[in-house]
């Protein structure tokens, strides 16, 4: 095999694999294609969108990981006391309730082993769930303001 056969090989199985990992990537992560940018203290993540029923009790139950930019947005049609749990979880979360873009409860360091329900003291619209950790390493607080756009997905 010549030189230049051997770099059109490595160059053709570098781009499968990067296909791979792409559509893995896409199909492990969005169920529904529909993301979000949510914006916290400046700070940017892409969050996947879930409306229906059935994705909300899924939620992130059975993904091994997430980016470290990157979370769950619940959108629910009226405010209400929504709780959570950890079915099915491999890791730990931090969990924001927010009513009408302000946060109004957090629940920070969620195990995956968590037995029981959160449900948060105020009614709420949203819900966003991301890495464990993110909460303190943002400063996250109640009262803080969350804006989201439809970043076009």
């Amino acid at each position: 095999m010549t030189r230049n056969n051997i770099l059109k090989l490595v160059g053709v199985i570098t781009l499968v694999v990067l296909l791979v990992g792409y559509f893995f990537w896409k199909n492990n992560f969005s169920e529904n294609g529909q993301f979000n940018q949510i914006v916290i203290r400046r700070h940017v993540f892409k969050a996947e969108v879930i409306t229906t029923q059935e994705k909300k009790e899924k939620g992130l139950g059975g993904r091994k990981s997430i980016c470290g930019d990157c979370g769950m947005l619940f959108v629910f049609d009226k405010a209400g006391k929504y709780a959570f749990w950890m079915k099915d979880m491999q890791f730990a979360l931090d969990i924001l309730w927010i009513k009408d873009g302000k946060i109004n409860f957090i629940e920070k360091n969620v195990q995956p082993s968590f037995p029981a329900t959160m449900t948060p003291s105020e009614n709420s619209n949203q819900v966003l769930e991301f890495n464990a950790g993110t909460v303190d390493r943002l400063g996250i607080i109640i009262g803080d303001e969350v804006l989201w756009t439809d970043s076009g997905n």
